[in-house]
């Protein structure tokens, strides 16, 4: 897809007509799919060829790579707000999003480095604390391309890259020449670099011109607004994760493997979410504020009834493919799965409520704050409940906290945009015919 030329005087991104949004959330959802899958089979290789030990080394650095996605979404959600909603200029925004990324990148470095200084044989923390400012800028360049629906061309940047590109190559790197965990994370860790030098080069387009690196006014405004939003994105992440250390702690390493399945299965509902989510929150940034709060409601209210005909489907087949593909040992995963899937349901949509929330109606702390609470009471739930349930007591948690969180988040939704019960909660036939069309209120093409 061509990008057109934009005159470095155009101020706020002039965005062109938006390409149907179901071609958009169809696209990412194969490129996700291609992602994961290439992933589970890479997964597969290294666990034969490196045993559960090598395994966990790149489980590790996955995960440690997580706080430099969550550390950007602050980043990237602020630009989105100052680019989409304050019509600010897009050259001064980024640049000052780049200066920005020139800090937090030798932190995020300077934190790994130490602490691979006092566990050198960790070499996921060298991994980390190499691809982080890479990762870094992947993820916050990623909004650019939202913000000018050019979703498809940085789907398949990232696919080709970070994603089941790889993947792939990990899975050559194993089985044809027999590479050491090291000589994977090192390919990952080139992957990024790949990425990120990819990412940059269309970001001239983007924005108009070069990214003024000078810009005044606007650096205080990122940080503090990115500030609350990262520190969100960090406790939301832990909300989902609290429950498995808890779980991991108080019980055995059997039943954390059997738990950990079902969530595992659960959340490949959120492909479908994760692929509406990014399709959709260029346009929720950039639409004038009514016609944006309208496809957030339509967004979200066809979400839920998707996933909830999905969950339907792994709820009555769930337990018996997972007893099937892992064996009898895992039965046990099918029903903490049935216990797993009303809270995901209804999670699937907490992105683009968040999403609005935080950029359209200029609310972060909102977000923050109830971030929080979902991280007590997930917490608190499953703590207090596994003596009495055991592993059932994390799916339960889950399922609580994020109904309460979906609850609160759709009144203050309601409350903020001014829209209408029925028009967040009740679906429509029409609501999956009108994503073959552009979003009413849409800009032109130039």
């Amino acid at each position: 897809m061509t990008v057109p030329h934009v005159e470095a005087h155009a101020g706020p991104i002039a965005e062109a007509k938006p390409p149907k949004l179901l071609r958009k959330i169809l696209h990412t959802f194969a490129t996700l799919a291609f992602g994961q899958g290439s992933s589970i089979v890479a997964g597969i290789a290294t666990a034969h060829a490196y045993g559960p030990s090598g395994k966990g080394i790149l489980a590790l650095a996955l995960i440690l790579l997580t706080f430099a996605v969550t550390t950007a979404d602050g980043l990237r959600t602020a630009v989105a707000f100052q680019i989409g909603r304050e019509k600010r200029e897009p050259q001064d925004v980024w640049g000052t999003a780049l200066r920005l990324m020139l800090a937090i990148a030798p932190v995020g470095m300077g934190f790994f480095l130490v602490l691979w200084h006092f566990s050198p044989g960790q070499i996921a923390f060298l991994f980390v604390a190499l691809a982080f400012p890479f990762a870094l800028y992947v993820q916050a360049a990623g909004v650019l391309y939202q913000l000018r629906d050019r979703v498809e061309k940085i789907n398949v940047q990232n696919a080709a890259t970070i994603g089941g590109g790889i993947s792939l190559a990990t899975l050559v790197l194993v089985v044809l020449f027999h590479v050491p965990v090291a000589g994977v994370l090192w390919a990952t860790g080139i992957a990024y670099a790949l990425a990120a030098i990819w990412a940059a080069s269309g970001v001239g387009q983007l924005i108009g011109g070069r990214p003024n690196l000078r810009a005044k006014g606007l650096l205080r405004e990122q940080l503090i607004f990115g500030s609350k939003v990262s520190l969100s994105s960090n406790v939301t992440l832990l909300a989902l994760r609290v429950d498995v250390f808890i779980v991991g702690a108080l019980l055995t390493p059997t039943l954390l493997g059997i738990y950990t399945l079902a969530l595992a299965t659960g959340e490949v509902l959120y492909n479908v979410s994760r692929a509406v989510l990014w399709s959709t929150t260029g346009q929720i940034a950039t639409l004038e504020f009514g016609a944006s709060a309208a496809l957030c409601a339509r967004a979200v209210r066809s979400l839920v009834a998707l996933q909830f005909v999905i969950a339907l489907v792994m709820f009555a087949a769930g337990p018996w493919l997972i007893t099937v593909v892992y064996g009898a040992r895992f039965a046990e995963s099918g029903s903490v799965l049935r216990l797993f899937l009303p809270g995901i349901i209804f999670y699937s949509a907490d992105g683009l409520l968040s999403y609005f929330i935080a950029v359209k109606a200029a609310r972060p702390g909102i977000l923050l704050a109830m971030e929080c609470v979902t991280l007590v009471l997930t917490a608190a739930i499953t703590y207090f409940a596994i003596a009495r349930i055991g592993i059932y007591a994390g799916a339960l948690a889950h399922t609580v906290a994020f109904l309460v969180s979906y609850a609160v988040k759709t009144s203050i939704f309601m409350r903020l945009s001014k829209v209408g019960w029925r028009e967040i909660f009740v679906p429509r036939w029409a609501d999956f015919a009108g994503l073959l069309r552009p979003a009413r209120g849409a800009p032109a093409t130039d």
